[in-house]
């Protein structure tokens, strides 16, 4: 038997300012498309069964162009009759009662098991049971349905969760849980455990059985140097799993530290940054780019405009430019953003025109108004 993990698709999910030819999110766009390769994998190796652990929607009320999305690609593997069980992560989950759950749509396809309610379920595939504990945001219920959690004898007992298995897995996420150290010992009673919510791609040390499929799209720089994909379980008769990652094609993502930048010429500082284009296949791809410890001068001769220049072909920069003058008072600027830029400009006339501070209060002062005007 052959069984499909994936996970936190985040459908929906959008970032930076930037749209492509039909209007739409570029960003969105890149998780479609990522999702759309995985379902053409899908059926391609026409496994039995596909499982989904949770954050198939970005948020609990997602776009009409998510949710339809989303339908007409669960459609695709009904077309060819494989079954798919879904558990609500913490993304979807309503934090009200006044809500309905989003993956109730999902009861409108026959193939689709849809596990989103505040309780444990089961669904079997001949030898195969797929346990589902979703997202709960009362931890008495999710207490309550651990207890009642066991896996059947005699069955391959898959267990879909979306959470952290361990504090190292947190995403310092709204809603997010910790799996409880009292049920942890029920985990190894179950063959496979499907993981969702972190998003790298990964086997548990603690609990060789329970596997990470990640997310299917990076969606910050915490996932720089990860492949993307899903997991595929190969189960032969005896119960033995071969367990084998497949990456997909997606939006390339690198990153770039500058340290020390206090103790560098901006001309050095601009050779690192040519020496790191040079060594990367940088088109299309999001680039963040680090400058830490710099200084105030160093930071207005690195505009984004500048550093743009050196990077002219990259679908993406996010800049974050820390201070070495006054660490306690970070200046972190992404893209197409400063912080207190009026602070700045003071800072550096001042440090240019330290000898003559009449010169320095005039450009100053007029310069504030010049900010003032702006800001209106």
């Amino acid at each position: 038997m052959r069984v499909i993990h994936f996970s936190d698709t985040h459908l929906g999910f959008q970032a930076f300012d930037v749209v492509n030819a039909e209007g739409v999110n570029a960003r969105e766009q890149d998780v479609y498309d990522a999702f759309a390769r995985v379902v053409d994998c899908v059926l391609d190796l026409k496994p039995d069964v596909v499982v989904h652990s949770g954050d198939f929607f970005h948020r609990p009320s997602p776009s009409n162009r998510a949710l339809t999305f989303g339908l007409e690609q669960l459609r695709r593997i009904c077309d060819i009759n494989i079954p798919v069980v879904i558990i609500a992560g913490n993304h979807e989950t309503p934090k009200t009662i006044y809500n309905s759950p989003i993956l109730r749509a999902f009861r409108s396809l026959d193939c689709v098991v849809p596990v989103f309610g505040e309780t444990w379920e089961q669904a079997v595939f001949g030898d195969l049971v797929v346990h589902g504990v979703p997202h709960i945001n009362d931890n008495r219920l999710l207490f309550r349905e651990l207890e009642r959690m066991q896996p059947q004898p005699g069955k391959f007992n898959l267990l879909l969760l979306h959470t952290s298995l361990g504090k190292r897995f947190l995403m310092e996420e709204y809603g997010e849980q910790v799996y409880p150290e009292a049920f942890e010992s029920k985990l190894q009673d179950f063959q496979y455990i499907a993981l969702g919510h972190w998003h790298n791609y990964q086997q548990i040390d603690l609990h060789p059985n329970a596997w990470y499929s990640g997310s299917i799209e990076r969606l910050s720089d915490t996932e720089v140097g990860t492949e993307k994909g899903f997991l595929v379980l190969d189960i032969d008769k005896n119960g033995s799993c071969a367990i084998t990652f497949e990456a997909i094609r997606t939006r390339p993502w690198l990153k770039l530290d500058l340290n020390d930048c206090q103790s560098k010429t901006v001309a050095q500082l601009l050779s690192d940054m040519e020496q790191f284009r040079d060594a990367h296949t940088i088109d299309d791809a999001i680039i963040s780019l680090n400058i830490n410890d710099i200084k105030v001068e160093q930071t207005l001769e690195l505009s984004n405009a500048v550093l743009r220049g050196v990077f002219p072909d990259c679908f993406q920069m996010v800049v974050k430019r820390r201070s070495f003058a006054d660490r306690a008072f970070v200046h972190s600027i992404e893209a197409n953003q400063f912080d207190r830029l009026d602070r700045i400009f003071a800072e550096y006339v001042r440090s240019k025109y330290s000898d003559d501070t009449a010169t320095a209060d005039r450009i100053t002062d007029r310069a504030q108004r010049y900010f003032a005007d702006t800001e209106k």
